[in-house]
């Protein structure tokens, strides 16, 4: 083992192995992995394999150039293919990445006394303890890289991170291009202490500028998550406002139908004794036309879905809309009088979620339309709504559904927003023809 350590071919692949590592390790830093890759995780190893054995290859021929372009498509190519690539901060703290390596190569060749000799100097040609420590440095660089470097992706920050990855790679530029006009050039004395020194003051200035860069993007992103927190807030009143306006106008409503199903009641005593008198006098026929007369006037009865009356009214409502536009409700529901959320905010909630099942029902034949209603309680409330859908709902990252179209998507901001208020839990499951929610209240 140590035989084949000593030998440079060693020292290349120990090397190798690490900077893939290390370049992987960037990558699921910065950047999420796309669908296809969760459920073929070979096709990750062999990406990242065959990107080493390029490395190795390019590096068993000491050429400082290509070994850097390599590395360079090394870092590109398993990123685009593997991974979700929506912003630019990756890029940009690989360039320090690649500025930081570089410095400690050519560190480590004067180190190892290889500098000097050609352009064909990598670390194909260090000792296996100096290949051990340029590693540990590359491992500590990226380390801190990753720690330090922030993982927002907005993209205002990515045009800052643009601006000042034109750091490192100039950097990157003045070392290669001062060193290869220094050893083709004969003419010139190879200084090797002044080429050092000029590599240092730029690691140097590299890192002043991510610690820059990080103070100023960490100050941006306090103000950015200031504004965000206002806009929401504000956001969160004007849909409470607007929901909380549109819940009075569904209780008033059903407020209504239930004072109708009171008078309806009240006035059923005097009704059945009038009954009784006419019968008892053998007027047949008058029973009859009261009857037909009583029915034809009948108000519609408030039937009792659950125990709490504010969330009573608003599923009453719906299930009078829904049946009005021709679709099936079936409801079994056990909320209780007393709940540990505001009722009225949690009327709210199933009226969204209701109104949006109909708004869905409403794009499907009438034959396939259904909503179904379900909730239990135990030690919380367990709620399910489901319906059906002209097709499969599009679910954005966090899995909630989303809309482009204007004016729509009140509704569901407003079911985020109580579900964030009440510390709840949600999910949405969208199949072909079929939409649930599912939601764990209290």
């Amino acid at each position: 083992m140590m035989d084949f350590l000593e030998n440079h071919l060693g020292t290349v692949f120990l090397n190798d192995i690490v900077v893939i590592y290390l370049l992987g390790y960037m990558h699921r830093a910065f950047y999420r992995r796309k669908e296809w890759t969760k459920n073929k995780k070979w096709a990750v190893w062999l990406t990242y394999a065959l990107a080493y054995l390029v490395l190795v290859s390019v590096n068993e021929m000491r050429t400082m150039v290509l070994t850097i372009v390599v590395n360079i498509a090394c870092y590109l190519v398993p990123l685009f293919i593997l991974y979700q690539v929506d912003n630019l901060r990756g890029f940009g703290y690989y360039a320090f990445f690649g500025a930081g390596g570089f410095a400690l190569e050519i560190m480590m060749a004067a180190y190892n006394g290889v500098l000097k000799n050609s352009t064909h100097t990598t670390y194909g040609t260090f000792s296996v303890g100096s290949t051990v420590v340029l590693s540990l440095m590359e491992i500590a660089l990226v380390y801190a890289i990753c720690f330090f470097g922030s993982k927002n992706r907005n993209l205002k920050f990515d045009r800052v991170t643009g601006m000042f990855a034109v750091v490192p790679t100039v950097s990157i530029l003045l070392i290669l291009i001062d060193y290869l006009r220094l050893v083709r050039n004969s003419n010139w004395f190879f200084n090797q202490q002044q080429y050092l020194g000029m590599v240092m003051i730029l690691a140097v200035v590299n890192i002043v500028f991510f610690v820059f860069m990080e103070k100023y993007i960490g100050l941006m992103k306090k103000e950015l998550a200031a504004k965000q927190n206002e806009m929401k807030l504000h956001a969160e009143a004007e849909i409470m406002e607007m929901a909380t306006k549109t819940m009075q106008e569904r209780l008033s409503v059903s407020e209504e139908l239930i004072q109708q199903d009171r008078a309806m009641r009240h006035d059923r005593r005097h009704f059945e004794a009038l009954l009784l008198s006419l019968l008892q006098e053998g007027k047949i026929a008058e029973v009859q036309k009261c009857l037909e007369e009583r029915m034809s006037q009948e108000p519609r009865a408030v039937k009792r879905y659950c125990e709490n009356t504010t969330v009573n009214a608003a599923i009453t409502h719906y299930v009078f809309v829904a049946e009005k536009e021709g679709i099936p409700v079936r409801v079994a529901a056990t909320i209780p009088r007393e709940v540990t959320v505001d009722e009225t905010q949690l009327a709210i909630a199933i009226s969204n979620l209701l109104e949006n099942a109909i708004h869905a029902c409403e794009k499907v034949p009438k034959q396939e339309r259904f909503i179904e209603v379900s909730a239990k309680y135990k030690s919380q409330l367990l709620l399910e709504i489901a319906n059906s859908c002209e097709k499969k709902v599009p679910l954005d990252e966090e899995g909630h559904p989303f809309t482009t179209e204007e004016n729509h998507g009140i509704g569901t901001r407003s079911v985020l927003s109580f579900v964030n208020q009440t510390d709840s839990e949600i999910r949405y499951i969208a199949e072909e023809k079929q939409f649930r929610v599912r939601m764990i209240i209290g």
